[in-house]
């Protein structure tokens, strides 16, 4: 979890020691936990998010953020050791972002920081953000997913770009473990050199994965489970201000989905609508305020 700097538009970078105006900053939650937290809690599903933020100011606001949205915080640590990862989000004119990213405090997550034996409480359990807290590469998350499964929870995981390149080699333990890997498009395409989707879909399942839902983009999204299940689902057309989130965001509308007991199919175009709804406005989550709003896209 991080915060946010989303600067819009930003065509080019100004010469060295000059100037360039731009018409929209603003600071906003960030990071692939934080969003999907977000906007699970908006669409009425009850959310606990763990993880590390600094004793600074970016700290101050996202805990001020998070607690706002009535998002459950006490595994949350703070760490006045530390200063809160932070991101400058750079929006082009067609939507299209580039960021600048301060690992910091993700960068000290460790498992001990973790609440393990409160699993029990939940039915749920989301990875949002992998490779982006090393601490809990490979070995140490595969035994954290196993023990969530152990104690019956469902699992999944959406990974984000790798700033170190490890790429499969910290992945590959994990996957026995997830009952959904939910990767990007250009993400599968680093793990395996290419995205065909369904050679990527079964590729991921044969080294474990119980099921492979692919976010596509504006081509939608695919999904391919060990029982030979398939299916692809269109985006819905909407008008795009900015991509950011719009990932976090299909990973809380797909479970969502689990959570009411949907079969497959519904759950994947919830994701794909509230992924919809999430690139409608500047900020990963801004284009999201209730299920309703989300629910109508789908129909």
């Amino acid at each position: 979890m991080l915060v946010d700097v989303l600067v819009k538009p930003v065509d080019r970078l100004p010469a060295k020691g000059g100037l360039l105006p731009v018409n929209h900053i603003e600071m906003a939650m960030g990071g692939c936990a934080s969003n999907s937290a977000i906007v699970l809690k908006r669409l009425g599903v009850k959310t606990s998010l763990w993880g590390k933020l600094g004793r600074d100011s970016f700290g101050d606001f996202a805990f001020s953020q998070l607690r706002k949205e009535g998002i459950e915080l006490s595994g949350m640590v703070r760490d006045k050791k530390v200063s809160t990862s932070a991101t400058v989000v750079l929006v082009d004119s067609k939507a299209r972002r580039s960021f600048l990213h301060s690992v910091a405090a993700n960068d000290h997550i460790h498992r001990s920081d973790l609440k393990l034996s409160r699993f029990s409480t939940f039915d749920h359990l989301h990875i949002g953000g992998y490779f982006l807290f090393p601490k809990l590469d490979g070995v140490p998350m595969a035994a954290i997913l196993r023990e969530a499964q152990r104690k019956g929870l469902t699992t999944s995981l959406d990974t984000a770009w790798d700033l170190k390149g490890r790429w499969m080699k910290v992945l590959k333990p994990c996957l026995p473990y997830l009952d959904f890997f939910m990767p990007s498009e250009r993400e599968a395409r680093m793990l395996l050199g290419h995205v065909q989707p369904v050679r990527a879909a079964r590729t991921f399942l044969s080294m474990g994965a119980r099921c492979v839902v692919l976010k596509l983009g504006l081509k939608g999204s695919y999904l391919l489970n060990k029982e030979g299940v398939e299916l692809k689902i269109s985006s819905y057309k909407t008008r795009v201000v900015d991509e950011t989130g719009a990932g976090d965001s299909f990973c809380a509308g797909f479970i969502k989905g689990l959570s009411l007991g949907w079969g497959l199919k519904r759950c994947l175009q919830l994701g794909n609508a509230a992924g919809a709804c999430a690139v409608g406005a500047l900020g990963a989550t801004a284009g999201i305020s209730h299920f309703q709003q989300v629910l109508r896209r789908v129909g």
